[in-house]
């Protein structure tokens, strides 16, 4: 008990000499220790919606020009075409701006942490009426009147990042390279209602991917000759690398194409692959991590 009491004494009293001496942690405005007094925390938001807000819009357009799309790039989707022409698809999304909250433990480096919130849903609806055309399409026109309601199939997902890392910042901490391990969280259901078969189907999965990256950014102070207290900045992300170690592409994966497989039963048969089918190198490229611009938002540095 003693020699913990010793340790504790010891301790405080450095700790009150670092303050007195101006060290990191000293609160004492001083020659070259402005600046790093007042720029030793930093909250910045990531304004950036990335996939959360393009997915929904590429859903939309894919599906509701199918056709003009796969005859553009020269692909031949067979059935898929004929599913889609008598599909109404609606995907949309929103999301809370990502926020993180930096310590800077010396002058060019700080350590971080961040959370978002991003959710997207996607829906796929052929009415009643359009299903008995599609199977008179697809040459199964005396199961029209089977139907008995409309074929429906959503995904809704929920994503929540959680990052922690460290930044290395320049000498003027204007570019800055950031070592993250992050945690993917991920909530989704997927429901489908097949209106020929009558089957519901629903999938709730609560799944988490971890990974590893490294980013390239640039900081931008607006007023770089103002000595306020609060500091606005711009932030760029340039590119953003990283990998994977616990990936989530398979669970989503399988999850969406079994619910694929229920919604089309009784309309036209889809061989789609599982994943364990792919080839090793095609899961490993699945799990690379990589965004160009990936984060584009404002810093307050006090």
């Amino acid at each position: 008990m003693r020699k913990c009491l010793i340790l504790l004494s010891v301790l405080f009293c450095f700790h009150i000499y670092a303050y007195s001496k101006g060290l990191p942690l000293s609160t004492e405005v001083t020659g070259e220790d402005y600046s790093w007094i007042k720029g030793r925390q930093m909250i910045s938001f990531n304004l950036n919606p990335g996939g959360a807000i393009f997915y929904p819009l590429l859903f939309n357009t894919a599906v509701n020009n199918a056709a003009n799309l796969s005859g553009l790039i020269g692909i031949d989707l067979g059935d898929i075409n004929k599913y889609f022409d008598y599909a109404d698809a609606k995907g949309s999304a929103w999301y809370i701006p990502a926020i993180s909250y930096s310590l800077f433990v010396h002058n060019q480096i700080a350590l971080e942490a961040g959370i978002g919130v991003y959710s997207s849903s996607y829906d796929l609806t052929i009415t009643k009426e359009n299903a008995g055309k599609l199977l008179e399409t697809l040459g199964q026109g005396n199961y029209a009147n089977v139907v008995g309601g409309d074929t429906v199939f959503n995904a809704s997902f929920i994503f929540m990042p959680a990052t922690f890392g460290v930044k290395f910042y320049g000498p003027k901490r204007q570019f800055y390279n950031a070592f993250r391990f992050g945690i993917d969280a991920f909530f989704y259901t997927v429901t489908t209602e097949n209106g020929l078969t009558g089957i519901k189907t629903e999938h709730t999965v609560h799944d988490a991917a971890l990974y590893i990256s490294y980013e390239l950014g640039w900081n931008i102070e607006l007023f770089p000759t103002k000595e306020w207290r609060v500091k606005p900045t711009i932030d760029i992300a340039i590119l953003e690398i990283g990998y994977y170690v616990r990936p989530w592409t398979g669970n989503v994966y399988n999850t969406v194409t079994g619910g694929v497989t229920s919604l089309t039963a009784g309309f036209s048969a889809f061989n789609i692959p599982a994943w364990s089918s792919f080839p090793d190198w095609a899961k490993y490229l699945s799990n690379i991590r990589f965004a160009l611009f990936p984060r584009i938002g404002f810093s307050l540095r006090f």
